[in-house]
């Protein structure tokens, strides 16, 4: 396995590449689930309250890895010609509260080893257990989901807003299908995706 080049990343929802060494064609990754925050040693980190989160970038890519530690969990590379589009389902046993995956994302067009890198943390076993009672009560409802992704959105909590928008438990219906769309559309508000 070749050594994966750590990058530079800049953040706000998404994450531009910035090679720290050789040059590197500026890049961005689009991270619209799990959301992307900030740290304070300056990593991209997603908590996530929901234990088997959505992976979802606006951006094709070519490469999609999960490890921990060092070890590879999880990896799917895109066939010639056909990148990673649209949501990913989440490949791993569900995460457990305070659990810390690193995912990697390499969009199209840059080289083999650079990556956007974001620490996957599974947020406090209070805040996992209550999503996913709300999530386990939603049912197939589509006035239930509804409600709860405008409910989470209301309270600023577009983490957990935006794992209930693109999980693939929700159901489809004209309203949600229709906020799925204009969210993906909108991107990261960069104007690039």
């Amino acid at each position: 396995m070749s050594a994966v080049r750590r990058t530079c990343l800049a953040i706000g929802l998404g994450l531009a590449l910035v090679s720290c060494g050789a040059p590197l064609r500026a890049s961005t990754v689009c991270v619209l689930t799990p959301r992307l925050a900030l740290n304070t040693q300056g990593e991209a980190v997603a908590a996530v309250a929901i234990a088997s989160p959505t992976i979802l970038s606006t951006e094709p890519l070519e490469e999609v890895r999960i490890e921990r530690e060092g070890e590879l969990l999880w990896q799917r590379r895109a066939l010639p010609g056909e990148p990673i589009e649209g949501p990913i389902p989440w490949p791993l046993a569900p995460m457990r509260p305070g659990q810390r995956l690193v995912l990697l994302l390499r969009p199209q067009g840059v080289q083999a080893d650079d990556y956007a890198l974001i620490v996957l943390e599974g947020d406090p076993a209070s805040r996992m257990d209550r999503a996913q009672k709300d999530l386990d009560s939603l049912g197939s409802d589509p006035v239930a989901w509804w409600a709860a992704i405008q409910l989470a959105f209301d309270r600023d909590d577009l983490s957990l807003g935006l794992a209930l928008l693109y999980a693939f438990e929700g159901p489809g219906s004209p309203r949600i299908d229709n906020l799925r769309r204009a969210v993906f559309l909108a991107g990261c508000g960069s104007g690039n995706g």
